[in-house]
C-alpha cells in the first residue's frame, strides 16, 4: 500500500470516528427498561459504541504505521561515509547498488552468494540540483 492510499485510509476512518462518536456518546438507553420489552433505540446505542470504538482502534493503528513509517526514515543507508545513492532490483534475489563511499562511487552487485564490487567511479562530483537547469533556461 502506497503513502497516498494510506493517508486516504487514514482520513476516512478519522471522518468515520469523528460522525460516529458524538452520535455513539449521545446515545442513551433507558435506566430502567420495562421488562417483556424490546426498545427499538435499546440496540442503536450499543451498536453506535461498538462501530465507534472499532473507528477508534483503526485509527490508531492507521496512526501508528504512519508514524513507525516516519520513524524508519527513508529506509537508506546514511552512516558516515558510506551513502547508497541508487539501487535497482534485478530479480526475486538480485539486485545492484550504486555507493558513495567518500568521493568515488562504487556499484555492488548483491545476491544469495554474497556482493562483489562491479565498477568505481573515481572524483566524482555530485549531479547539480534541479533548479540549477531550471535558472539556465530562458
Amino acid at each position: 500500500m502506497n503513502t497516498t492510499a494510506r493517508r486516504a485510509l487514514a482520513a476516512a476512518v478519522l471522518v468515520t470516528g469523528a460522525l460516529v462518536l458524538p452520535v455513539a456518546l449521545a446515545a442513551q438507553t433507558p435506566a430502567q427498561p420495562v421488562p417483556g420489552t424490546i426498545d427499538a433505540g435499546g440496540l442503536a446505542g450499543p451498536a453506535l459504541r461498538m462501530v465507534a470504538s472499532l473507528a477508534a482502534v483503526l485509527a490508531l493503528v492507521g496512526a501508528l504505521a504512519w508514524l513507525a513509517q516516519k520513524l524508519r526514515g527513508s529506509g537508506r543507508l546514511q552512516t558516515g561515509l558510506i551513502r547508497i545513492e541508487s539501487g535497482v532490483s534485478l530479480g526475486a534475489r538480485d539486485k545492484v547498488v550504486l555507493l558513495r563511499v567518500g568521493q568515488e562511487q562504487v556499484l555492488v552487485g548483491v545476491s544469495p552468494a554474497g556482493m562483489r564490487a562491479l565498477h568505481v567511479i573515481r572524483d566524482t562530483a555530485p549531479p547539480p540540483a534541479f533548479d540549477s537547469y531550471l535558472e539556465d533556461k530562458p
